[in-house]
């Protein structure tokens, strides 16, 4: 926490931060409009990416219950800003549903489909985009483009791999009997049934990389509501370069140093700095609308235990719990429901 605040704190120093404020304020309502609209449609791209992966491997939940648990996993990462929490609690709650095995292994494979196509339009960037360290840039992408693609093959043909180093019938106490071994080979017999879904499969990299490319005219498309145009491929090389920092464990989620690392990258290609301040801050905040709307689905879903509760009690609603449950009821996928009436 403490480096956390002291990043924050050298971030502000930094780039005046009254002046990228300000840049608010000269907002071109149509540009924005769109930024946000591309960035909700980057959203449902990402529910597909994960969703295509579960439903794929023989799990039969509905769109509306994962998009719900996507939903409330972005407004999780607004409280407990850790960068995975939303992965967490999904693998958790909706592992109690369908198997944890399943879900953490939906999770993992849908990280790698987002992943792989970052990769594939840095690639793009690096090739459209002319720098001075074009030819790195275009090595470096593809060169990530092809560990990822590597990745993709070993999670696919791990469970045969790791069943191989454990042994047929393990025995006595050791690492191949242990509990936690157990688990992690159920986790890859999941992944491998991707093998025998390449439909799911293909559906997830695909949504994976449209829902990278949206993000990118999303940032593009803000840059212009600020009046300065800055291309997607600036985009599609800066950005992966500065949520590279969200896993180093030195900030909550990158918080502070993410930003920094950004406004540096974009003042390379002679972006303002109040801009690419302005921009680092959108990159910030331009999923909060997303996560505001999830935190609605919870009081949703809260609203219809405490309905149900009470109509179990006294056989009716009345009053404002009865318009709150009319209201707020449509939001709740049947799943939730279940689970609901179950606790």
């Amino acid at each position: 926490m403490a480096v956390t605040l002291i990043a924050v704190a050298v971030f502000i120093r930094s780039v005046n931060l009254s002046a990228a404020i300000a840049e608010f304020g000269r907002l071109q309502g149509q540009w924005a409009v769109l930024a946000m609209a591309l960035a909700g449609l980057s959203v449902l791209a990402s529910i597909v990416e994960w969703g295509a992966l579960l439903r794929g491997a023989g799990k039969r939940v509905g769109w509306h219950y994962l998009g719900s648990w996507y939903m409330k996993g972005l407004f999780i990462n607004q409280i407990f800003p850790a960068g995975v929490g939303s992965d967490a609690v999904r693998g958790v709650q909706v592992g109690r549903v369908v198997g944890h095995g399943p879900v953490i292994a939906s999770l993992v494979a849908s990280r790698m489909a987002g992943t792989l196509g970052m990769a594939g339009w840095g690639l793009g960037g690096a090739v459209v985009i002319s720098t001075v360290f074009h030819t790195q840039d275009v090595v470096g992408f593809a060169l990530f483009s092809g560990v990822m693609l590597t990745a993709w093959g070993l999670a696919l043909v791990a469970e045969h791999l790791f069943a191989r180093l454990r042994g047929g019938n393990p025995i006595g106490k050791s690492w191949r009997t242990h509990r936690l071994t157990d688990h992690f080979a159920t986790f890859l017999k999941s992944l491998g049934r991707y093998r025998g879904a390449p439909a799911a499969l293909t559906v997830s990299i695909l949504a994976g990389g449209v829902g990278w490319g949206l993000n990118l005219l999303s940032m593009e498309a803000f840059s212009r509501a600020l009046g300065y145009n800055i291309s997607w491929g600036v985009f599609a090389l800066a950005l992966p370069l500065a949520l590279l920092v969200t896993f180093v464990p030195i900030s909550a989620n990158g918080i502070g140093i993410r930003e920094g690392v950004l406004v540096f990258l974009l003042v390379q290609f002679h972006v303002p700095i109040a801009v690419a301040a302005a921009m680092a801050l959108f990159v910030d905040f331009q999923l909060l609308p997303f996560a505001a709307f999830g935190g609605v689905v919870h009081l949703a879903e809260t609203t219809v235990k405490h309905a149900y509760r009470r109509m179990f009690q006294v056989g009716r609603l009345e009053g404002p719990l009865g318009l709150a449950h009319a209201t707020l009821h449509w939001l709740v996928a049947p799943e939730a429901v279940r689970e609901l009436t179950r606790g």
